[in-house]
């Protein structure tokens, strides 16, 4: 469990460096490159990477206190896997806005936090209604990420810079959060 802990608190550095790194190149009043900038998106692609992997393969490995609770991980993936898909089209057909690699990272961190919750759940560390808090939570960081998203193309500059701001503040957020809790309970 321990993996899992250090993985979702790197995954909080990349948070950091990649709302660092937007802060800097996309201030106002214009984005602008810089050598700091790319270091600093070198630094959050680098941190997510380790982070998923230890995430991912801590649990990939059923242990015996997993008492055959929770759901089976690659249904979590799948429903991800499609769920990007419907996202994907509708940000396109209906909302008319250019994809980015945003969308690939809002769905995976829903599905991330969904699978570590998921995995609390099943080696008791997260009661039934705690692991539905965090997943509600999840839910709704990761809808009001994909709002920001949508948003985004549409705002002026200044109005879009806060936007961009947003999910990147509230997903750190919910992941210092899932990871005091499960610190908590595993002390």
């Amino acid at each position: 469990m321990s993996k899992i802990l250090i993985g979702n608190w790197l995954m909080v550095i990349f948070s950091i460096f990649y709302l660092t790194w937007w802060l800097i190149v996309f201030k106002p009043p214009a984005p602008k490159g810089s050598l700091i900038g790319n270091i600093l998106l070198i630094c959050a692609f680098a941190s997510g990477i380790a982070g998923l992997f230890l995430t991912i393969r801590e649990m990939a490995v059923p242990t015996a206190e997993m008492q055959n609770r929770g759901v089976n991980g690659f249904l979590i993936i799948a429903i991800g896997i499609v769920l990007y898909l419907v996202l994907l089209a509708m940000t396109k057909i209906v909302f008319h806005r250019q994809v980015t690699s945003e969308l690939f990272i809002i769905t995976g961190w829903i599905v991330l936090q969904a699978a570590i919750c998921n995995y609390m759940y099943a080696l008791g560390v997260f009661t039934v209604k705690e692991a539905a808090i965090v997943a509600v939570v999840v839910l709704i960081a990761g809808i009001i990420s994909l709002v920001c998203y949508i948003l985004y193309y549409e705002l002026p500059y200044v109005k879009g810079y806060i936007d961009g701001c947003i999910p990147l503040v509230l997903v750190m957020i919910v992941m210092i959060a899932i990871n005091l809790m499960i610190k908590g309970k595993t002390l």
